[in-house]
Order: C-alpha cells, then sequence, then structure tokens
C-alpha cells in the first residue's frame, strides 16, 4: 500500500509517478522494473519514492489497483451507452470491441500478460484476482438484467453461466491476438469483419444455451430466417 504522503501530493505527481511506473511494468516486467528506473523516469529521487511505497510491491500493487479503477470505469461507460439493450446484444458487441480495447489498454495487457504467461510471482493470485473479480461481477450484473427483462432464462445456473461466458470472451480476445490460444477458430489477427462473424457464431451458442426461446417455438431466428 502507498504512504500516506502518497495520497498527500498533488494529482499531477501522483499520476506522473503510476504512468512512469505503468511504463516500466509493461516493457520489463516486475523483475526487470528497478525503483530507481521508475524515480528516474518520474522526474523526482529515488529516496522520495520510497517515502511514497516502502517497496517495489506496494508500487506493483498500487498500480494493479489503478489499471483495474480505469478499467472498470470504461466497462461502466461501455454498459451505460448500452443500456436496455439486448443482453446477448452487449456481449456480442463486447467480443467485437477487441481491438479498440487492445489499443486503449494496451499497458494493462501487457502487464497482465506478463504475469500470467512470464512472471512466476508469489503474489500472482492476488493480482490475478483483482481483474476476475470485476469480470465476475459484470458478467453476472448482464446476466441478471436479461433474466429480469426475460432474455435470459430463469432456470439457468449463475454461477455455470457466468463463468462459461467470461471464459468464452477471455479466450476469444486472447485469440485474435496471440496464435497459441486461437486453436483454429481463426482469430488470430483477423480483420473486423472476420472478428464480427465469429463473434455472431459466439453469441449463437450463448443464445441457445442461456437465452429464453423466442415466441413461436425453439427455433433461432437464423434457422427460422432459413427455413422461410
Amino acid at each position: 500500500m502507498p504512504t500516506e504522503t502518497f495520497f498527500k501530493l498533488n494529482p499531477e505527481k501522483r499520476e506522473r509517478i503510476c504512468a512512469c511506473a505503468i511504463k516500466n511494468f509493461a516493457e520489463k516486467g516486475y523483475t526487470g522494473t528497478s525503483m530507481d528506473s521508475v524515480a528516474k523516469g518520474a522526474g523526482i529521487a529515488k529516496g522520495a519514492l520510497y517515502r511514497y511505497f516502502t517497496a517495489k510491491k506496494d508500487l506493483y500493487l498500487e498500480i494493479i489497483n489503478h489499471l483495474v479503477d480505469e478499467i472498470d470505469r470504461y466497462v461502466q461507460d461501455f454498459l451505460a451507452q448500452r443500456k436496455g439493450q439486448n443482453v446477448f446484444e452487449t456481449i456480442r458487441d463486447w467480443l467485437v470491441a477487441i481491438y479498440a480495447f487492445q489499443e486503449r489498454f494496451s499497458s494493462h495487457r501487457k502487464i497482465l500478460c506478463n504475469i500470467l504467461y512470464q512472471e512466476d510471482l508469489e503474489f500472482k493470485g492476488e493480482v490475478l484476482a483483482k481483474f476476475g473479480k470485476l469480470t465476475t461481477h459484470y458478467t453476472r450484473l448482464l446476466l441478471q438484467h436479461g433474466i429480469a427483462r426475460g432474455e435470459v432464462s430463469e432456470e439457468i445456473d449463475m454461477d455455470a453461466a457466468g463463468f462459461i461466458i467470461e471464459s468464452v470472451v477471455d479466450r476469444f480476445h486472447d485469440g485474435a491476438s496471440m496464435p497459441f490460444l486461437d486453436h483454429g477458430f481463426g482469430l488470430y489477427q483477423q480483420p473486423q469483419e472476420v472478428i464480427n462473424r465469429k463473434a455472431d457464431l459466439v453469441i449463437e451458442a450463448f443464445r441457445r444455451a442461456f437465452g429464453t426461446p423466442p415466441a413461436g417455438g425453439n427455433n433461432s431466428p437464423r434457422e427460422s430466417k432459413e427455413e422461410d
């Protein structure tokens, strides 16, 4: 945790220190980042940085909290713009926004990928749990809204449905940027129109698994159109 001295700094200086730390952790990882490099980049003395954070771990965890808060605000705005929209269309929008999301949060993603795939930190679970809780919260919120509006079946197991949707969305986004996580679905570095078509397939599966049957029968809208 930061010391009280850090919180007494003016906001511009706090933001400058955080921005420099994010840059270092994203480019060099936790192990390769030093307090000295962060202090130099932020234009402060290393001794001053130690007055704000007693150890590199404290600085790192504060940066993780900072990143999670930024993503939280982004998601809140994302959902607010889609208030009243069908829950499955909102999940589709989240899937197809992968390139915009990666561009907006490129440093965040590098830091997360470092701890996921490259660095074996003793507090790895603590860090990943912060991101995981955020995703779980909003996935459950979407499902609850979908049930309230009659779009999602009341009979679903909320925990299981949330787990499945979160897992697929994560793998969809990872597959678009990392070939070893694509597993033949054809997402890696594909143009937006291909991402959109693949997202339609995923959403159709979600509708069948968790959605309420459409009026007039159990066929999906796509099936009904083909039958016509």
